[in-house]
């Protein structure tokens, strides 16, 4: 009897304690949940769009993409608007062998056009480049189109064993893959498909190609936990009505014990949420058409407007819907629009957070819907420089509030 009394009394005394922050546990789940609408205050540590995480990832080529083509079948450096002197000193400022100087300063190996040379070097010479060297010219070299070095195959600059992970070549061509490659900012950079072709088999050409298409990119998540402030996340995710549907998911996922994390996939529009991670069907000829412009415009659309597969279109809207942000704060759904020096637009993207982008590369089929970090992007337009990044953001967007009242079923 006393120790039945002793337990009652205790039992008591716990939920005097506990009666203000009462805590819902799920029969026979073994989940313990916050009761709903209890909000707690987030770090102030922690970014509006919460705290993120990363899982870098090669996305494959579809299998109907491939050939072994690798581009011109001769190696050659195109230099236009060079004169003799100036090649030559050029040459000489970088840090060669012997062997490859002596070849390479010599006039008689040069075959003169009328706005410059074009030089047909040994493919070994090529492989022996040194990686500063090699990153050195080929920055010169990526000036003029017709050169490989204008368009090449790009990744992260730490990526290298994932980009040509279970590649199918042997070691040795896998280090010869190795020494082509090329630093140039935070990418890797490979452009010399036609020297490879000549030191390695068809065979290991394709599986070359197969690795080279493959498109640096990642899975971003979010973590959320029970302190969570789920209307500070709701504000940076879900402007407008897009509330409705994902603040459920949000709340959910923050009554867990544990916490856990949401794919970002899972936050985006119906758009891009259906095309991240894919390519173009490459036989659709509406898909052909789909370029970065198109893609970035229609990322809020339910069903997409053809109206911005013309350039005047995307800039009318721009200026009708739009207000361009000039105090470099970013925000999740804003367009960023790249310019060159001349005006012209280069790319449009879409920021998701902590510099990450939705982008599609071009309206070439082969370039898929996905993330990437703003400054591995910007790199393909490299040889664009200078260039400008404006910043978009939907009139819509500005003046519509999260929704902050809490789901509830109908009675």
């Amino acid at each position: 009897m006393l120790l039945v009394l002793s337990g009652m009394l205790l039992m008591a005394l716990l939920q005097h304690v506990f009666s203000r922050t009462p805590v819902i546990t799920t029969a026979g789940s073994g989940f313990t949940t916050k009761p709903a609408g209890m909000i707690t205050a987030p770090s102030r540590n922690t970014p509006s769009w919460g705290k993120l995480a990363y899982t870098p990832f090669a996305l494959e080529r579809p299998q109907a993409y491939f050939s072994n083509e690798l581009g011109q079948a001769e190696v050659q450096w195109l230099f236009r608007n060079y004169s003799e002197a100036r090649l030559t000193a050029l040459f000489m400022s970088l840090d060669l062998s012997s062997e490859a100087r002596a070849f390479l300063v010599d006039p008689a190996k040069w075959q003169r056009l009328p706005d410059g040379f074009r030089i047909s070097p040994p493919p070994l010479l090529v492989r022996d480049l040194k990686p500063e060297t090699r990153a050195k010219l080929y920055d010169v070299l990526a000036s003029w189109p017709e050169n490989s070095q204008h368009n090449p195959f790009q990744f992260r600059a730490d990526g290298f064993d994932e980009w040509f992970s279970q590649s199918g070549l042997p070691p040795d061509k896998v280090e010869l893959a190795r020494k082509l490659t090329y630093r140039q900012g935070n990418l890797l950079l490979f452009s010399d498909g036609a020297v490879f072709s000549k030191l390695a088999t068809p065979a290991e050409s394709l599986a070359l190609v197969r690795s080279l298409w493959r498109v640096s990119t990642f899975i971003m998540s979010v973590r959320i936990a029970p302190d969570t402030d789920a209307n500070s996340l709701l504000q940076y995710w879900a402007r407008g009505e897009r509330a409705f549907s994902v603040r459920p998911l949000v709340e959910s996922i923050a009554r867990l014990p544990q916490g856990a994390s949401i794919n970002v996939a899972d936050l985006l529009p119906p758009f891009a949420r259906v095309r991240l991670y894919t390519f173009p069907p490459p036989d659709d000829a509406h898909a052909i058409r789909e370029d970065c412009f198109w893609t970035a415009m229609n990322f809020f659309n339910d069903r997409p407007d053809d109206r911005f597969f013309d350039p005047k279109e995307t800039i009318a809207t721009l200026k009708s819907d739009y207000v361009r942000i000039t105090d470099g704060r970013k925000e999740f759904g804003d367009v960023l629009m790249l310019f060159n020096k001349e005006g012209q637009a280069l790319h449009m993207c879409v920021y998701i957070a902590d510099d990450v982008v939705f982008t599609k590369n071009g309206f070439n089929v082969a370039q898929p819907y996905v993330l990437m970090k703003l400054d591995e992007m910007l790199g393909w337009y490299q040889h664009e420089r200078p260039f400008d990044v404006m910043t978009y953001r939907r009139r819509s967007l500005m003046q519509t509030p999260v929704r902050l009242s809490m789901y509830r079923p109908a009675q």
